[in-house]
């Protein structure tokens, strides 16, 4: 009887493992007993959840900027004729980029590059045609980012990018650390410690 009450402990635990995401509260509630602050009794809550979030929210960005902890996917169709695609809202960086023939077969990589260095290849780059080799990252719109191959493409095809993500904003306390990925879950200890001295540097000590 031990044995099955013990198996069924486990099973429990394991699938309380798979499903169960932190979500912002449990940070704030961390970085609330680091600073003192009582989330239970409201006259006495100095820092509004509004005000940790934002912190907890630049917290993950700086995170993920310098360790490049949360990446995604996309796969779009390309034409011919037609040499950009414009990129996904959270888009920070390329990790890789793969183009896919109408064939399916004869899938590439495609080399990142930049305008200077195709001009100093070819000084009729801009219109040459053919199948994409490279590709590089056209910021200059000052909204959206697109992603430009090189040559435009001369048939159909598919492209694959892999990228670095920005997690989305926390805007409630029920919203989970970087869009919920569990994995990235061990990151909460040191993001609860980052909120927290982020909220002590705006106490006025004089």
């Amino acid at each position: 009887m031990r044995r099955v009450l013990y198996g069924l402990a486990i099973l429990l635990a394991i699938v309380q493992g798979t499903s169960w995401a932190m979500v912002a509260s449990d940070v704030l509630t961390r970085a609330r007993v680091y600073l003192r602050d009582q989330s239970t009794a409201p006259n006495r809550q100095q820092f509004p959840d509004a005000t940790l979030l934002q912190f907890l929210s630049d917290g993950q960005r700086e995170a993920n900027a310098q360790n490049w902890i949360f990446q995604s996917k996309v796969t779009a169709n390309i034409y011919a004729g037609t040499n950009s695609q414009y990129l996904p809202q959270d888009f920070m960086a390329t990790t890789r980029v793969w183009y896919t023939p109408p064939s399916g077969v004869g899938t590439v990589k495609l080399d990142q590059t930049t305008m200077d260095q195709l001009d100093a290849q070819s000084s009729g780059w801009v219109s040459a045609r053919g199948q994409p080799t490279k590709y590089y990252i056209d910021r200059s719109g000052g909204g959206v980012a697109q992603i430009i191959w090189y040559p435009i493409p001369s048939s159909t095809g598919t492209i694959t990018i892999y990228y670095v993500a920005q997690p989305a904003d926390l805007t409630s306390t029920s919203d989970g650390l970087f869009n919920y990925d569990n994995t990235l879950q061990p990151y909460a200890s040191a993001l609860a410690y980052n909120v927290a001295g982020r909220a002590l540097q705006t106490i006025d000590r004089k």
